[in-house]
């Protein structure tokens, strides 16, 4: 019952409106929505990627925590209810993720890691394919185990013009997936001028693509959102809070909100980007933020309130720090 699909295919920041919707559409959408109010905090709904790989919607991320920090933060955030858990090879916590993971359940979590785009962090750019394959497969030695998602983390240092080293990193990345090596793959910082190298070789779309998306940024900022749904690709919004923001942390039009549902003004940032139907990862070291944040799915704001949070312009923000097209 709590598994939904990823039906918001081919949308565009207009095609929701009920004018523009479609029978079909709405049909889905009423059925999305009962879905997430049905969800309480056991790890919220569950996704369906392009390749019907499960995916809880909701993820604790561990960026900018040490080993032993990203091995209780997990830890804890399992407890409360989280079942997606995401890292990355430059975080340089494999080994307190896979510690982790050990003491869990393992098939009752998702686990994403990335590995850099080519040109940084030692990912060797004239031979970005052979880097991949070496740094993915000293990721997986400290993680021991097998990631769920693998996402490149950024694009080449050269950027979206340059579509060789995407193709060839794309290239090791539908290795992985072909050779068993995870469930899914996708990327991360990705604009559309960059996914359109990718899709130019690509035998294996991507999976998802996870990018800066908070209230204030709009419905569709640079067309990534559309460009991404139009192609079954799902988004995953990560720093929700603009990266703690007062205009989400103690937002006055947030606030306003949250006070007709008993919520705080992050847990309303953070529903706008899931009743959108979009992942989202969160973070905290402290437990009971963790529970707040996902105690999300007992509510649905109203269109006009999605509107008014759709229509703010602050905080600011851009979707990739590596492009902008």
């Amino acid at each position: 019952v709590r598994d939904c699909w990823f039906v918001l295919v081919g949308t565009t920041r207009h095609s929701l409106e009920p004018s523009r919707m479609s029978t079909t559409m709405l049909f889905f959408q009423a059925i999305l929505l009962s879905v997430f109010a049905e969800a309480k905090s056991n790890g919220g709904p569950i996704v369906t990627l392009n390749n019907g790989v499960k995916m809880p919607l909701v993820g604790a991320g561990v960026w900018q925590y040490n080993s032993s920090t990203a091995y209780q933060s997990i830890l804890d955030a399992v407890n409360i209810g989280y079942k997606h858990i995401d890292t990355a090879w430059n975080y340089k916590n494999q080994d307190g993720v896979g510690k982790a993971m050990k003491t869990l359940n393992r098939s009752s979590i998702f686990l994403t890691t990335k590995v850099p785009g080519c040109g940084k962090y030692g990912m060797n750019m004239s031979d970005c394919y052979s880097a991949t394959k070496k740094m993915y497969e000293d990721d997986l030695a400290l993680l021991d185990t097998i990631p769920d998602m693998v996402l490149v983390h950024f694009p080449p240092t050269t950027g979206c013009d340059d579509c060789k080293p995407i193709q060839d990193q794309w290239k090791a990345m539908e290795e992985f997936y072909k050779q068993k090596k995870t469930r899914a793959i996708g990327v991360s910082n990705y604009c559309p001028k960059c996914l359109a190298c990718l899709n130019e070789t690509a035998t294996v779309q991507p999976a998802i693509n996870q990018f800066e998306l908070h209230v204030g940024m709009g419905t569709d900022p640079i067309g990534l959102i559309s460009y991404c749904l139009e192609r079954n690709i799902l988004p995953q919004a990560y720093s929700p809070l603009g990266n703690g923001s007062p205009d989400l942390i103690h937002g006055k039009i947030t606030g306003d909100i949250g006070s007709h549902y008993n919520k705080s003004s992050v847990q309303i940032a953070l529903k706008w980007i899931v009743q959108k139907g979009y992942g989202v990862l969160t973070k905290s070291t402290k437990p009971r933020n963790l529970a707040a944040d996902i105690d999300i799915f007992d509510f649905n704001l109203t269109d006009a309130q999605m509107q008014t949070l759709d229509s703010q312009t602050k905080p600011e923000g851009t979707p990739s720090f590596m492009c902008n097209a």
